[in-house]
Formats: structure tokens, sequence, C-alpha cells
């Protein structure tokens, strides 16, 4: 039982690092992942590595294929919409709660993480992705329904891997401060009509940027 345990803490932590490669920009779509390479750069024996590319080809960030092995899944127009059609419906859903019934406390952690945003230099995407993720995951994660909190969690992951090649403008990054802060009024006021308008409008908002940004990168064909 204790060796499944640090096998699986091992696993874990490799999945972690592989992603946060991928998010970073490290790792692109269309990269080879050789079996090989990844124990001498991560400094894992073979079996944990193939666990974790089997875990992210189940989760649709690997392909693995026949005499090529795993290959990062390029960034893809349709896959993105369909991750933000889901979001559109959960991100009302997860604030109408969190605004009306949501502690002070709650709150007070994501001011601090606003704080942090805030403060981001424009140039640390992944610092922005990462805090903006912790922003809306306090909110999901408040909530009394973990399975729709745990979809969240998996489509929100899914983004960052899918959009990691994608630029957050300093002007995005502007509105996502003042958006965040509106929405944060709203918990302070107990008012959910206003979180629901102002995350719709945040949401769609993130739509458009990176459309505009998949566009840029010839992702669409018109």
């Amino acid at each position: 039982m204790v060796e499944r345990d640090v096998a699986q803490d091992q696993e874990q932590t490799l999945y972690l690092t592989i992603l946060e490669d991928i998010i970073r920009g490290k790792i692109s779509g269309g990269d080879r992942l050789k079996i090989s390479a990844l124990v001498k750069e991560y400094g894992h024996s073979a079996s944990p590595v193939r666990e974790v590319l089997r875990r992210m080809q189940g989760e649709g960030f690997v392909d693995i294929l026949p005499n090529k092995g795993a290959v990062v899944v390029a960034a893809n127009p349709n896959t993105i919409q369909n991750i933000f059609e889901v979001l559109q419906l959960l991100e009302p859903y997860f604030v109408e709660w969190f605004a009306e019934y949501a502690l002070p406390e709650s709150i007070d952690k994501l001011e601090e993480i606003q704080k942090k945003i805030a403060a981001l230099d424009d140039d640390d995407l992944y610092g922005l992705r990462q805090l903006d993720t912790e922003f809306h995951g306090t909110i999901a994660d408040s909530h009394y329904n973990d399975a729709a909190a745990a979809t969240w969690r998996r489509l929100r992951t899914a983004l960052m891997v899918h959009a990691s090649r994608l630029r957050i403008s300093p002007t995005r990054k502007l509105t996502i401060v003042e958006e965040h802060e509106a929405l944060l009024q709203a918990f302070r006021d107990n008012d959910p009509v206003r979180a629901r308008e102002v995350i719709t409008k945040h949401v769609s908002g993130s739509f458009r940027q990176l459309s505009q940004q998949m566009r840029a990168h010839g992702l669409y064909n018109s």
C-alpha cells in the first residue's frame, strides 16, 4: 500500500511537471514526447512516464500514434470553443450561488488573489493564467456541487493546455482585473443578478480574445 501511494505521488508530480511545461510553452503542440527523453529530462523511470502519457491521452492532451509514440495535441479552435460553451453555463451557476452564500473569508481570499493578479508583469502569462484559475477556482470550490466544480477544473486545465501558445494582451489583462473587481463588488453586495451579468461578459470577452489570437495564428480557416 505504501509503495503504491509513493508511486502514485511520483506519477502525479511528473504529470503536473509535464503539464506545466506544456502550459508554459516549453513543450508545444505537435512535439513528440519520447519516453527515453522524458526519463532523462525529468529523472523518472519509464513506467511512470508511460502512465502519465496514457493519462494525458485520456484527457486529450497527447495522441499516442503507431510507430510515432506520444505527440502533444495542437491547439484546436473547435476544442476551445466547446470548452467555453460549457464554461458559459458553469460560471454563472457558481457566481450566483457565491454572491448569495459565500463567507466573508472566501471573498477576502479572492481579494488577495486579485491583488496578486494586478501586480503581475504584463508578460507573465503563466502567472496570470495560474492566478486567474485560482480566482475562479475559489468560487467553484465554494459551491456545494462537487461534481460541477470537478468538471470546471478539468475544463479549465484543458483550456490552459490548448491555449498555451495564445497571448493575453495587456489590454485584456486590464479588463480581467476590472471585471474581477466588479465581481468582488457584486459579492460584497450579495447581488447574484449583477454577478451573473459580470461573469457572462467576462467569459464571452475571454473567448473573443482567444478567437482573435487563433485567427492571428492561422488556426481558423476564415
